[in-house]
C-alpha cells in the first residue's frame, strides 16, 4: 500500500518528538452529550467568499464531546466527498479545513492542516493516501473556555478530481491545556481516522481497541468548485493602500483602506495588519469589495470597498506599518504598506455648550473639552464668515467628453478637472502642464478618465477616484493635497469649504450616483434644517443651486427631485496655502481649558468661525471648529433663551452656578448678574429681586 507508506512518512516526522505508549494515551477517553452551540471562531487568514464556493461536510447535528482523548501531538483525517454537498464539483480546489474543538481554558495552540488522497485499495475501506497539500503552522490565541470552530487555510490548494482526506494536526498540548472533539451520534466506519503515535499508526475512530468514537468527527473542509475560477485568465492580485496615507499622524479616527488594481474577476479577500516593534498582528480581514460606482447615470450601489476601521487605542504612541495583503482565488497574493504614526490619545477637543449656527453675545465664556490629560495649550482664533461663500469655478457637461456615449458616465474625471482647474487658477500652474504646454480643459478630463478607470467601468469607482486623482497630481508637479471623509455631516462641509477655502467634491449614491464639485454656500438653515448650496452639476453643464441638510448618519443633497446621501467628501488643497484668522485668546493652564471672550467689533447677524487649536506635550495638535452667529439682542436675565425674564431663568441659573447645567444662553459671562465679576449665588439673589421689582436688569 505505497499511498499509506508516504502518509506514514509525514506523520512520522509531525509526531516523533511525541510518541508513547498508546495504553497510557487514552485509556480514560470518555463521551459527553454537548448542549452547547458554537459560540466563537478561531480562524486565520479565512479565504472562501465566491460564488463556486462549497463546503464538504458529512457530520449531521453535533451531539458529543471526546474527553481525554486529546493528548500530547494529534493528527485526524475525514473522509471528504464533494459530490454529496456541492454541484458539479470537480474538479474542485480544496482551500480551507476546518475542526470543532471544546477547549477548556484561555491558552496558545499551535494547529496546521493538510490535504490527502483517498487510497481506496480495500474499495470497502479508503484510508488516508498521498500528501496532496498542506499549510504552515499558526499559532492561534484562545481567548475564553468555550466551543470553538476553527478553520485554517492550505498554502496551496488542492486540485482533486475524487474523494480525498482532509487532516487537522494538533501540535503538543501546554501542561493543563484541556481539549475535547466534537462528533454527532452516527458512527461510520473508515471515515475518520486518527494518528499519534508511529508504533500505533492510524485508527479508526469510529472502530478501534482504545475507544471507539460514538459518532463521526465534526472535521469538514471547503473550497471552490470548477478548479478555482480559472485564474489563466486573471492577471495576480495587486493592492495600493489609499488611507492612511504614508507617514500620516493618526490623531483621530483611522480608515484603512485599499485598492486592488490589478482588474482581476477572481479576488477573494484583503486582509488589514499593522506593525510595531515585533511581529505583524492581524486587524481584520474583508471579504465585501462591493462599493458604489458613480456615473451621473445609474444607481450608485453600496459598500466601501476593501476597507475597515482601525481602533488603535489600545497602543503605545509611536511608528507602525500597516499592511494590506490582498488574496485571490488561487491563493496568489498582492501587498502594499505604509508608515504611520500613531498616537492613541490625541489632542481631539469639543465646543461645551456651542454648536453650529449658535446664536452667541459677547461677553462669552468659549470652553473646551478632551480626553487628552497632555494638553499644554489651546488657541482660539475667529475667522470672519461671509454669509455668501463662492469658489469661481469652471462648468463642464459630462456628455461631452470619453467620445461620445462613453462620456455618459464622466461625472468623476468631470468633478475633478474642476476643481484641478480651481487650483490651477490660483496660481498652480504645474496641475494642467506637460513640458511647455498648457494642456486644455478636455485633455484633463480625459487623463484623469484614464487614470481612474472610467472608460473600462463605465463609471468611477470610489478608489479609483481617489488613487486616479493621487496619480494626476504627482505626475503634475505633486502640489496639491488631497484627503477623503467618509459619511461627513453639514458641519464638517462646510468647514473645509468655506473656513479651510478647499475644493469640495461630494460623492452622492442614490440614484443617479455622481461627484458634484461644490461652487458656494449661503446663509443660515431654513425651518426644515436645509442649508443652500451651489454646485456644478456635470448633467447640466451649469451651476446648480440646490439645498443641503443633515440626514440620519450623514448630510444629504437635495438633486433631481430626491435627496442623496453623501457617502464620500474628497478635499483639494494647494501646498502652502493659508487661511486668514484672527487670534483671540488662549488658555495654557491646566483644568478646563476656557477663555472668556470679550470682542466688541462684531457685527449683528453676521457669522463667524470659532476655531480652537489643542497641542499637546509631544507637540501635536488638532482643532476643533464651530460657525456661530453673533446676535447682541439678548434680553437681559433671560438664560434660557425663552425670551422671557421670570423664575424659569432662576432656575436655570441654579442649575448651572451650583449643578454643572448648561452655561446662559449667550455665553457664561451672561450669569453675572450683579457685575461684581463674580458667579455665585448673590448673582441668583439679584435675579429674584429683580423678577420681583426689587433690582434693576441684570448685566449683559
Amino acid at each position: 500500500m505505497p499511498g499509506r507508506k508516504l502518509a506514514f512518512i509525514v506523520v512520522c516526522v509531525l509526531l516523533a518528538a511525541s510518541a508513547f505508549a498508546a495504553s497510557s494515551k487514552h485509556n480514560a477517553a470518555a463521551f459527553k452529550p454537548t448542549q452547547m452551540p458554537i459560540i466563537q471562531t478561531l480562524q486565520d487568514y479565512p479565504r472562501l467568499i465566491t460564488g463556486d464556493t462549497c463546503t464538504v461536510a458529512h457530520h449531521q447535528e453535533l451531539m458529543y464531546f471526546i474527553q481525554s482523548w486529546v493528548v500530547g501531538s494529534e493528527l485526524y483525517k475525514a473522509y471528504q466527498d464533494p459530490e454529496q454537498t456541492c454541484t458539479n464539483p470537480y474538479p474542485f480546489s480544496v482551500e480551507e479545513i476546518h475542526i470543532a474543538l471544546h477547549i477548556h481554558q484561555a491558552c496558545e495552540i499551535t494547529v496546521s492542516v493538510d490535504v490527502e488522497t483517498a487510497d481506496n485499495t480495500d474499495p470497502s475501506c479508503p484510508f488516508p493516501g498521498a500528501l496532496l497539500s498542506i499549510s504552515q503552522s499558526y499559532a492561534l490565541s484562545v481567548p475564553d473556555s468555550g466551543l470553538y470552530l476553527v478553520s485554517i487555510p492550505l498554502d496551496s490548494a488542492a486540485v482533486v478530481d475524487e474523494p480525498y482526506f482532509a487532516g487537522f494536526y494538533i501540535d503538543a498540548l501546554a501542561t493543563g491545556v484541556t481539549i475535547d472533539l466534537i462528533t454527532d451520534e452516527y458512527p461510520v466506519l473508515c471515515t475518520g481516522y486518527n494518528i499519534w503515535d508511529e508504533a500505533v499508526g492510524y485508527i479508526d475512530v469510529n472502530d478501534n481497541t482504545y475507544f471507539s468514537f460514538p459518532g463521526r468527527m465534526v472535521l469538514f473542509s471547503s473550497g471552490t468548485t470548477g478548479g478555482g475560477g480559472g485564474g489563466d485568465d486573471h492577471p495576480e492580485p495587486s493592492i495600493t493602500l489609499l488611507t492612511p496615507q504614508a507617514n500620516n499622524l493618526i490623531l483621530g479616527d483611522a480608515v484603512i483602506w485599499g485598492a486592488e488594481t490589478s482588474g482581476s474577476g477572481i479576488i477573494d479577500y484583503v486582509i488589514f495588519d499593522y506593525k510595531g516593534t515585533g511581529g505583524w498582528t492581524q486587524i481584520t480581514y474583508d471579504y465585501d469589495a462591493s462599493r458604489p460606482l458613480r456615473n451621473g447615470v445609474d444607481p450608485a450601489g453600496s459598500g466601501t470597498g476593501f476597507s475597515t476601521p482601525w481602533n488603535y487605542t489600545s497602543l503605545t504612541e509611536g511608528t507602525y506599518r500597516l499592511k494590506a495583503t490582498v488574496f485571490d482565488t488561487l491563493w496568489r497574493t498582492g501587498a502594499d504598506s505604509i508608515q504611520v504614526y500613531v498616537d492613541p490619545t490625541p489632542p481631539s477637543m469639543t465646543f461645551a455648550d456651542l454648536a453650529f449656527f449658535d446664536k452667541i453675545h459677547t461677553p462669552y465664556t468659549l470652553t473646551m473639552l478632551s480626553p487628552d490629560e497632555n494638553i499644554t495649550e489651546v488657541v482660539f482664533e475667529r475667522k470672519d464668515a461671509s454669509i455668501t461663500y463662492d469658489q469661481s469655478l469652471l462648468t463642464l457637461n459630462q456628455a461631452a467628453y470619453g467620445g461620445g456615449a462613453d462620456g455618459d458616465y464622466y461625472c468623476g474625471p468631470v468633478a475633478a478637472a474642476i476643481a484641478i482647474k480651481y487650483w490651477y487658477d490660483q496660481g498652480y500652474s504645474y496641475l494642467m502642464r506637460e513640458g511647455a504646454s498648457v494642456l486644455p480643459i478636455d485633455t484633463v478630463v480625459e487623463r484623469l478618465a484614464q487614470f481612474m478607470q472610467t472608460r473600462e467601468n463605465d463609471g468611477t469607482y470610489d478608489e479609483q477616484f481617489l488613487l486616479g486623482l493621487s496619480q494626476y497630481i504627482l505626475a503634475h508637479g505633486n502640489e496639491i493635497d488631497i484627503a477623503v471623509y467618509r459619511d461627513p455631516d453639514y458641519a464638517l462641509f462646510r468647514t473645509l469649504f468655506q473656513e479651510r477655502e478647499q475644493s469640495v467634491i461630494l460623492a452622492l449614491s442614490g440614484t443617479p450616483g455622481l461627484y458634484l464639485t461644490t461652487a458656494g454656500v449661503s446663509g443660515t438653515p431654513d425651518a426644515l434644517g436645509q442649508c443652500a448650496i451651489t454646485v456644478s452639476d456635470p448633467i447640466s453643464g451649469q451651476l446648480l443651486g440646490t439645498t443641503m441638510r443633515d440626514g440620519g448618519d450623514r448630510a444629504e443633497v437635495y438633486y433631481g427631485g430626491d435627496w442623496h446621501p453623501v457617502d464620500l467628501i474628497i478635499t483639494l488643497e494647494g501646498d502652502g496655502h493659508s487661511v486668514t484668522r484672527y487670534t483671540i485668546g488662549a488658555d495654557n493652564t491646566s483644568g478646563d481649558w476656557s477663555m472668556e471672550w470679550t470682542d466688541t467689533a462684531l457685527d449683528q447677524d453676521s457669522l463667524y468661525f470659532i476655531t480652537a487649536t489643542a497641542t499637546d506635550a509631544t507637540g501635536h495638535s488638532a482643532t476643533a471648529t464651530v460657525l456661530i452667529q453673533y446676535d447682541a439682542t439678548f434680553t437681559a436675565g433671560d438664560y434660557n433663551g425663552d425670551e422671557l425674564v421670570n423664575l424659569g431663568d432662576v432656575l436655570y441659573l441654579i442649575e448651572y452656578v451650583f449643578k454643572d447645567g448648561p452655561a446662559p444662553i449667550g455665553g457664561a459671562g451672561r450669569a453675572d448678574a450683579n457685575c461684581d465679576s463674580n458667579i455665585d449665588l448673590s448673582d441668583v439673589i439679584y435675579v429674584i429681586k429683580h423678577i420681583y421689582g426689587n433690582a434693576p436688569q441684570p448685566c449683559y
